[in-house]
């Protein structure tokens, strides 16, 4: 996927939202933008949005010194997502197809930012919303199809927080299909996206096995990630893609996957004729390849 120069903006308030996180210092925060702005000014045309991500949070731990700037939001999203698991998990039950609220759930978690300072029933009320409205493109048929015919998934996370949502669903997985399930991780941290650590946090772990990418990109950059990575995903009769980034990153790839995610970046509703804020389940199937941009979140 090509980087469109609307992806500039994004990454300088990227860089801007990390350093902030790590210190107050102002001669920091510039010399932080000023680095990033020299490497935006002579990337390479063809460099991908994620590989221009990565470099920019490269920059951003190597000034500061702190390679995890992210690290306190993530064990306070884990935590206000655990504290409602049970609540999200007995609605989930409830429902006339608990695996496709299951996954609607999980694509709404990818939405909402989990502050600390917003109620537990406010948090509640908006997944409800998003959810009463169902997915905007839907290939969930087809995903049980292949769900079916499939004795493994490769299941690619996105962000912490969510991931709590991420447990929900490959537990209903696990229910209604005989899978061997891999859940797919960061290999060091890069924005408040998961790593094994954040997997272990809220239970992961009990229920699948973890692998990681072995790499840092917001995305997955398959000439980086690591070889036993590389052979669940060549092997894998079926992939299930969270998030943005992910999306990006496969969208153009020959491969059986399934992307669940909510939109939030107005080129890429263009890309998938959709609304931003709409919960999306599209198969590759239906996927030609996204020449746009998102923000990473």
């Amino acid at each position: 996927m090509r980087t469109n120069l609307y992806c500039f903006p994004c990454f300088l308030r990227q860089a801007l939202d990390a350093v902030r996180m790590v210190t107050q210092n102002e001669g920091i925060q510039r010399k932080v933008l000023s680095s990033v702005f020299s490497i935006l000014s002579n990337i390479p045309v063809h460099t991908t949005p994620v590989e221009i991500a990565h470099l920019v949070h490269l920059r951003v731990k190597s000034i500061t010194g702190d390679f995890d700037p992210y690290k306190e939001a993530k064990k306070k999203q884990n935590e206000l997502a655990l504290r409602y698991e049970s609540t999200l998990s007995a609605q989930i039950a409830d429902m006339s197809d608990p695996l496709k609220a299951a996954m609607m759930f999980s694509a709404a978690g990818n939405a909402i930012d989990l502050a600390p300072n917003c109620p537990i029933p406010d948090i509640y009320k908006r997944y409800m919303e998003m959810i009463s409205k169902g997915f905007a493109r839907d290939d969930y048929e087809l995903f049980l199809k292949k769900l079916a015919r499939s004795k493994s998934l490769l299941y690619l996370g996105d962000n912490a927080g969510e991931i709590v949502w991420d447990k929900l669903l490959i537990e209903e997985l696990l229910e209604n299909f005989h899978l061997d399930i891999i859940y797919a991780v960061r290999g060091f941290p890069i924005l408040n996206d998961v790593t094994i650590e954040d997997a272990h946090f809220v239970g992961l772990d009990k229920v699948v096995k973890g692998l990681s990418y072995g790499f840092d990109a917001p995305g997955i950059l398959l000439d980086k990630c690591s070889e036993e990575f590389l052979k669940h995903y060549k092997n894998s009769g079926l992939i299930l893609s969270k998030g943005q980034g992910n999306y990006e990153s496969l969208s153009g790839e020959n491969r059986p996957i399934f992307f669940l995610l909510n939109v939030k970046c107005p080129v890429i509703a263009e890309d998938i004729h959709c609304k931003v804020g709409e919960l999306v389940l599209k198969s590759q199937l239906n996927q030609g390849l996204c020449y746009h941009r998102h923000e990473y979140q």
